[in-house]
């Protein structure tokens, strides 16, 4: 990331044709974020994310030039791994960096692959093939970093040496050595780097490191200071240790260290987002318009919650397209016409085409009507994570609506839906999201065990209190005691709260009913007759 917007100019005479003959090509465009630049990465033609660990996102060279040829606020870049190894020498023009930057120069003589500058102009990449990095090395130091997968580099074709690709391990070896040699320090704060949970154990026995491996672990996912402070000291007093964690140093030591040594700026602080009065009021003269009526406005989170296997998919597909389309959904709260996004880490590919086909059908809506205006991001066969997820949608900036389905499948390795911390830094990521992208996001949960009959809605979810206090809106369905009917509740945040109302599934839509009681929920006692 940097100050300044990046350039997404580039030349192609000098592009190694190793790399031109490559399908792991994609655009991409430079995004801000928090006052900060980063450069996000598109499926060929710039218009949706790519993913860096989903080949089906990547395109040829000559669909990425196009499309930048025609868009100018995108350039072109080339996807890492599979082999495909690139080392980025950043930060050449600072005085601090004279030495690496001497010996960059010198290393790029004889190193035998292709390099070019980057964007900037004030680093170097040099991309190699066949080459791997060493098991006693980690990929970043400073200025210096070395990727072998779940990367891109852009490229600019501005040539530093004119070379084809090649696999020089020997000269990814010395950069190494020199610069990325993982080292053993004393307790409690290694130099190395162990974020994975493989990490944690290979030292039984020693809670210090654990401490330290925990912690690197969620500085390499994105956790902020603080967040990672709570955390590590929850940790610490379920074993046991809270006097170690009241020491006066040793949680920040940890924490700082573990911040340091994480790849990419998880240690970075956001700006106090402080504004006076007046110019709040001057940026706010009205309310925030509705995406659905009554229900959910721009820029705001709504969490749908619901018993398993209730059709909500089909739900989802009809609020997705009533969103396309500008109709109502289940016939009764009218969407504002837009585009929506319908992110799924459930259903295949098919099964999702099949559930929308069917509800096109039943609502009389034609492929030409919807079919540039709803967009499937199907992540059942990825690993790609939430923060990542969210950062590319946010590269688009082309939904009124997306929706989440389910927020379950978000939860990473190590995380617990009943976690209040795990919870918490979630939700913010799709609530920040939603702030900066003025979408409205619903995410899709499934309702706590046992009879819901009597509960709020906002106690409805599964797992942490968090989710009940994180969203602006709850929708949830429970099931009446009549059979494919359930009652829909809302609690709201910004909104006078709607009355509760009862909607029947008729394949393959919900519509709205009526019923004798409301309350007469699936497996409530009968309430008792009143006696002369």
């Amino acid at each position: 990331m940097g100050s300044s917007e990046p350039k997404t100019g580039f030349e192609i005479e000098d592009i190694p044709q190793a790399m031109i003959a490559e399908r792991r090509w994609v655009n991409w465009r430079g995004v801000q974020r928090d006052g900060r630049w980063t450069k996000v990465p598109l499926l060929p033609g710039g218009d949706f994310p790519a993913s860096s660990t989903d080949p089906n996102t990547w395109g040829t060279f000559a669909d990425c030039v196009e499309a930048a040829t025609h868009d100018h606020t995108i350039g072109i870049g080339f996807m890492l791994g599979d082999g495909w190894l690139g080392v980025d020498f950043d930060g050449l023009d600072q005085d601090a960096n004279r030495e690496l930057r001497e010996f960059v120069w010198d290393w790029g003589r004889d190193c035998g692959t292709y390099m070019e500058w980057s964007p900037s102009k004030t680093g170097v990449h040099a991309i190699f093939r066949g080459c791997a990095l060493p098991d006693w090395s980690q990929n970043r130091r400073g200025p210096v970093e070395v990727y072998t997968r779940a990367r891109f580099f852009t490229v600019t074709g501005d040539r530093f040496w004119v070379r084809d690709v090649n696999d020089a391990q020997g000269a990814v070896d010395e950069v190494c050595e020199k610069y990325l040699r993982k080292s053993t320090p004393a307790n409690p704060l290694p130099t190395s780097t162990p974020t994975t949970a493989t990490s944690q154990q290979s030292a039984p026995g020693d809670p210090s490191a654990a401490d330290w491996a925990f912690c690197c672990d969620l500085a390499a996912r994105g956790f902020r200071e603080g967040e990672i402070a709570g955390r590590l000291k929850e940790k610490m007093g379920a074993e046991g240790r809270a006097e170690k964690a009241a020491r006066a140093d040793y949680v920040e030591r940890t924490v700082r260290g573990a911040l340091s040594a994480a790849p990419a700026s998880a240690g970075e602080s956001e700006p106090l987002p402080a504004v006076l009065l007046g110019d709040l009021l001057d940026e706010h003269p009205v309310r925030t318009p509705y995406i659905i009526e009554g229900v959910l406005r721009e820029g705001e989170v709504a969490a749908l919650i619901a018993p398993p296997k209730c059709a909500k998919s089909f739900l989802l597909a009809d609020l997705a397209l009533s969103c396309a389309c500008g109709n109502r959904w289940h016939g009764h709260w009218h969407v504002r016409e837009g585009r929506a996004c319908i992110v799924d880490n459930e259903l295949t590919r098919n099964e999702i085409a099949h559930r929308l086909r069917e509800v096109m059908r039943a609502k009389g809506i034609s492929r030409e009507r919807v079919a540039d205006r709803i967009t499937i991001v199907s992540l059942r066969e990825t690993t790609t994570s939430a923060v990542e997820v969210l950062a590319q949608l946010e590269a688009t900036g082309k939904f009124d609506l997306v929706i989440f389905d389910a927020l379950y499948r978000f939860l990473e390795k190590g995380m617990d839906e009943n976690s209040n911390a795990d919870m918490t830094q979630l939700l913010r990521a799709f609530s920040r999201y939603s702030a900066r992208t003025r979408a409205g996001v619903i995410m899709v949960h499934h309702t706590a065990k046992g009879s819901q009959a009597g509960k709020e809605p906002i106690d409805a979810g599964s797992g942490a209190g968090a989710l009940g206090r994180a969203v602006d809106t709850h929708i949830v369905l429970q099931r009446h005691e009549e059979e494919d009917v359930f009652v829909e509740q809302m609690n709201t945040r910004s909104s006078k709260r709607p009355g509760a109302l009862a909607i029947r599934w008729d394949f393959p839509t919900f519509r709205d009913t009526t019923v004798a009681d409301l309350e007469a929920l699936h497996g409530t006692k009968p309430k008792k007759k009143a006696t002369d």
